[in-house]
């Protein structure tokens, strides 16, 4: 049975549940769709979003901002659900086959309190800290207390990645999935596990809002989302952030005390964080471009293939990408798949890398965060990119080493000349871990 509590649809969107039977007039309420110069559905108020048309003679005004999402203008409506939610039957029951670390139970506690005072707060925890089992116990009492709970992140690639662990962590509860491609984008249910564009489907309808990777591309650069992640909530919902970079706004936020924050400088393995090396190598988008790679990147290659290691080769644009991916294969006769965002097959690629097969793969930024492989090193090709901003690096550095099997990696940034991003990517890194040594949660090696 399709669930609609909660949601939001345009008139044809509407006339679609009526005839599926699914929803009826009675159990909505609406609202002209672009009313005194703010639209009702991504609450846009800026004049150089909206457009103007003539219709029988009528000026009609509509949002350009959501436009992707079907026009809403001011001569149609909105309906919104007032069907009431109801949560699974042991919905909270948490499956957890692991016990939270010391520092885990801490920021755990922490969003508990933030989730009962109906606050917000931030988690800023270091990359392959655990932020995910973090956040059980909180979505188990938040399902015990009858609140719907939604899981936003800015990634399509994270939300497939989270809704199978969600799943098994809540056996009984109803996980949904929602982004551009999933076939649940008409459903609700008691976890909802969304990309942050997909939240303007709903009106007041969690309780709890977790934003995973608050600082990411791209919440952070897009002005509607965090509006629409504010009408997706009740008016009384509890709001976490979890962030391993959080913004300079955040970070200010934080020392004024207006921002509740829980620092997590280490690991839940409890070892050191791996430190960047810079190698320079040269102009390599220009040697790439002729088919070449400098002997400092082809020394690095061979030395992987003689001890075996594996690793993802991060390049700044996609025609990086395929420039390095031929001169693998004309100077070293490797073949190498290549993930971006366009490529229809990256996912099936990831996971074929993820099961073991294959040394290397080059990805663009789209394997930046949100995704773990045990035992690999990393390479950022062209490290002084613009593209390259200080919480991308840090996001890359982290992908080694997340494995208490293989808590460690090497990180080598490949650059014609080190950037402030590099600078700053690499002293935040050493401070995390002099934070950790500090609070003496780091084990002894």
């Amino acid at each position: 049975m399709v669930d609609v509590s909660g949601r939001e649809w345009t008139e044809e969107e509407y006339l679609k549940r009526i005839k599926e039977g699914v929803v009826q007039e009675k159990d909505v309420v609406r609202v002209i769709g672009v009313n005194n110069k703010r639209c009702e559905r991504c609450l846009n108020e800026s004049h150089e979003w909206f457009g103007t048309f003539l219709y029988h003679e009528k000026t009609i005004t509509y949002c350009r901002q959501c436009l992707d999402f079907k026009m809403v203008d001011s001569e149609h409506y909105l309906y919104r659900s007032l069907i009431k939610p109801t949560i699974s039957k042991n919905a909270h029951v948490l499956n957890a086959d692991f016990k939270l670390s010391l520092l885990q139970q801490k920021a755990s506690n922490f969003s508990k309190s933030i989730l009962n005072k109906n606050e917000v707060g931030l988690i800023w925890a270091v990359t392959g800290a655990g932020k995910t089992e973090m956040m059980f116990e909180t979505i188990s009492l938040a399902l015990k207390q009858q609140k719907r709970v939604c899981w936003a992140i800015p990634r399509t690639d994270v939300v497939i990645e989270l809704v199978p662990r969600l799943k098994k962590a809540f056996p009984h509860a109803k996980v949904i999935g929602l982004h551009g491609h999933s076939d649940e984008k008409n459903d609700y249910g008691d976890i909802v596990i969304s990309t942050t564009h997909q939240l303007i489907r709903f009106y007041q309808a969690f309780d709890l809002l977790i934003i995973d990777e608050v600082d990411a591309f791209p919440y952070t650069f897009d002005e509607m989302l965090p509006r629409l992640a504010k009408k997706a909530c009740k008016p009384t919902c509890a709001t976490i952030y979890l962030s391993a970079t959080p913004s300079k706004a955040d970070q200010v936020a934080i020392k004024k005390g207006a921002l509740k924050c829980c620092l997590i400088p280490a690991r839940y393995h409890l070892y050191a964080l791996d430190i960047p090396k810079f190698q320079w190598a040269g102009n390599l988008e220009r040697a790439l471009k002729k088919g070449l790679l400098p002997h400092v990147v082809l020394k690095w290659i061979r030395n992987k293939i003689m001890t075996q290691r594996r690793a993802l080769l991060f390049v700044p644009t996609i025609e990086a990408g395929h420039l390095l991916q031929q001169a693998l294969k004309k100077l070293m006769r490797l073949e190498v798949d290549f993930v971006y965002s366009s490529d229809s097959d990256r996912l099936e690629k990831v996971k074929k890398f993820k099961e073991g097969m294959g040394q290397f793969l080059i990805t663009t930024m789209i394997l930046e965060r949100g995704v773990t492989i045990a035992n690999i090193d990393v390479a950022i090709f062209c490290a002084e990119h613009e593209v390259y901003e200080e919480s991308a690096l840090v996001q890359i550095s982290g992908r080694v080493g997340r494995n208490p099997s293989y808590p460690h990696g090497e990180i080598v940034l490949f650059h014609y000349g080190v950037t402030q991003a590099m600078d700053s990517a690499r002293e935040q890194i050493k401070r995390m871990n002099q934070m950790a040594q500090q609070q003496k949660l780091l084990k002894e090696e």
